[in-house]
């Protein structure tokens, strides 16, 4: 292990952590890249921000990403054009209305139950919920323990992050500066008072 250490020390810092980045399908965290290279953390963060200078939009078809807690190398977006004319890829079908809903009350509401979503929404969203999960939008990150059944609790995925270029959710304007005070205050309580197994009347 010591030797394998030593041999990769002896190249280059930059084009250590450029490697990784460039065969990781997904962002990579610093102490990844600590792992990886064996880099000590000012030198690696040292060439992050080298590679940044060097992947510009204004330069390179390629731009390093700060993004979902971690570091991605990625297309440059002005060549979003080209790069699908290439691909010959169909674009995902788009999101509904609803599904932005949902997706906005568990960024700033969540984690939250199935049941929880569709009291606040006042409609059936199990099919919503459904779709997001299909598209790793949404995620099953643990149960509500408190709630009969002990309910699965639904988050926001990395995938989400990476579609919206965040870090996370602090990324993200403050509820209240979206939605007035008085909104917000009826929303969470409609959602306190949310029982897991109530039906909702509708679909949507």
């Amino acid at each position: 292990m010591n030797d394998q250490r030593n041999e990769d020390a002896g190249r280059g810092a930059t084009a250590l952590v450029e490697a990784i980045l460039l065969v990781s399908p997904r962002p990579v965290t610093l102490s990844a890249l600590l792992s990886a290279t064996a880099l000590d953390e000012p030198e690696a963060r040292a060439v992050i921000e080298e590679l940044e200078r060097r992947y510009t939009e204004n330069s390179s078809g390629i731009v390093l990403r700060r993004v979902a807690g971690g570091f991605q190398l990625a297309t440059n977006p002005s060549c979003a054009e080209a790069v699908e004319r290439f691909r010959k890829e169909a674009r995902p079908a788009p999101l509904s209305g609803a599904a932005y809903e949902v997706l906005a009350l568990v960024l700033y509401l969540g984690p939250l139950t199935r049941a929880g979503i569709s009291a606040t929404r006042g409609v059936n969203s199990d099919a919503v919920v459904r779709n997001l999960l299909d598209r790793n939008l949404l995620v099953e990150a643990g149960r509500e323990e408190t709630r009969p059944g002990a309910p699965a609790l639904l988050d926001i995925t990395e995938d989400f992050l990476l579609a919206a270029g965040a870090e996370s959710r602090n990324d993200f304007p403050a509820l209240d500066d979206l939605v007035d005070p008085e909104d917000v205050k009826r929303v969470r309580e409609r959602l306190a008072n949310a029982q897991p197994n109530a039906p909702a009347k509708g679909t949507g």
